[in-house]
């Protein structure tokens, strides 16, 4: 079991972004991008787990994404398809880490819905939670919130499926949330990083955690 030690973070935003950019740069094609972008996910997702951070939150797609071109769209599907189906159940233990998609489903195409539902029911740990946000509305989310709390009379923020986030990774130096999960990031620490997803190095993630371990985290105290 992974313990966040002192100083945190217990739960980390990450918003892998990009590739385009980097596809271009380096004269490869999207569908190579994403793969390996993909990969890089996992190697952040383990280096997080190592540094007992307890739950790690990941926009893979936004709803306002769906409406990018076609040749893209196939690539992060392929990708997060063979990010579900492969990637994880051969890096992560299966009865310590859990796995759940948020966000509108109906909107995705049935092979990356079948992926996604599969590794939700495979992966079921509670040491360490990996959520997805596919499809993801931030406005949907606090709608579905509200009908929640007041089915359970209770405050919006105790019916929220994601709990507070302490840091938000971005892997561009535009410093945008895109819609992030606001509520929970309100209080965040926010990175936005210059060194594309796909050239992080452990090394990278180390200095972040160590960085944002230095900064006093009041919560507006």
């Amino acid at each position: 079991m992974h313990l966040s030690p002192p100083g945190g973070p217990a739960h980390v935003g990450l918003i892998p972004d990009g590739l385009r950019r980097w596809a271009d740069a380096n004269k490869t094609t999207l569908v190579d991008a994403y793969r390996r972008g993909a990969m890089k996910v996992v190697d952040i997702l383990l280096a997080l787990q190592e540094h007992g951070v307890q739950t790690v939150s990941v926009y893979n797609l936004s709803r306002a994404n769906l409406a990018r071109r076609d040749d893209e769209l196939e690539a992060v599907f392929a990708a997060s398809t063979h990010f579900f189906s492969t990637l994880i159940p051969a890096n992560f233990d299966h009865t310590a880490c859990g796995v759940r998609i948020h966000g509108d489903l109906d909107l995705l195409p049935d092979e990356y819905v079948a992926a996604a539902r599969s590794v939700e029911q495979t992966m079921t740990g509670r040491d360490f939670r990996i959520n997805i946000l596919a499809a993801y509305d931030a406005a949907d989310e606090l709608r579905a919130a509200h009908r929640r709390a007041r089915q359970n009379g209770c405050d919006i923020t105790a019916a929220l499926e994601i709990g507070d986030v302490d840091l938000v990774i971005r892997t561009t130096p535009e410093p945008l949330l895109s819609g992030f999960l606001p509520l929970q990031s309100q209080y965040a620490q926010l990175m936005f990083l210059t060194t594309a997803l796909n050239d992080l190095q452990r090394a990278d993630i180390d200095d972040l955690i160590a960085d944002y371990r230095r900064f006093p985290q009041r919560r507006g105290r």
